[in-house]
């Protein structure tokens, strides 16, 4: 998956399980890791995404058969490549539930267009909220919709929230030391 042409969104949205990078962790340098898969990620570890479908919901287990190794007491490890696509208007990196967003997150309590992400001097990221139905939080504090405060710059390690989903924001560095640290 490269950063300029990636897959339209499946069942995970923008999702990709932690067994598809496992390889490329270990073949490829760090800087060739980057370039195709960009520099910074969303990990989300949970049971179900709750899809809207109509005007009822729909429960998604990302619970698969696949490789056990993407599971942690039943959980399921995504990743959520947060990178720039063909979808991108910009320079802005979009979060939202719908399929034009660069990251797509299908979860009834995202907003469509939930979120942007830019990047800040030194190559790192600072998101803000997009006027979203149900908030952005990172690490428990409510990041400003645009007009209303500067967006909150990303560190990794930090916890960020969109609507109900709670996901780790992981750098490419510490994503790799995680997939070296837990070999397949």
């Amino acid at each position: 998956m490269s950063q300029s042409a990636s897959p339209n969104p499946g069942e995970h949205g923008s999702g990709v399980p932690i067994s598809a990078l496992r390889a490329d962790a270990h073949e490829l340098s760090s800087e060739d890791f980057e370039d195709s898969h960009g520099n910074a990620f969303l990990m989300l570890t949970a049971a179900e995404l709750h899809r809207p479908a109509g005007p009822s919901m729909t429960v998604v287990n990302l619970e698969s058969d696949d490789e056990t190794s993407d599971h942690t007491a039943g959980l399921s490890l995504l990743a959520y490549p947060i990178h720039r696509t063909e979808r991108s208007v910009g320079h802005l990196i979009t979060l939202g539930r719908t399929a034009n967003n660069d990251v797509v997150i299908p979860d009834i309590s995202v907003s469509r267009f939930h979120a942007f992400a830019k990047e800040v001097e030194g190559g790192g990221l600072a998101i803000q909220d997009a006027g979203s139905t149900n908030g952005t939080l990172v690490n428990s504090d409510s990041v400003p919709s645009q007009g209303h405060g500067p967006p909150m710059e990303l560190k990794s390690g930090d916890s960020v929230r969109l609507g109900q989903v709670e996901f780790s924001y992981l750098d490419a560095h510490s994503l790799l030391d995680f997939l070296r640290a837990h070999e397949a």
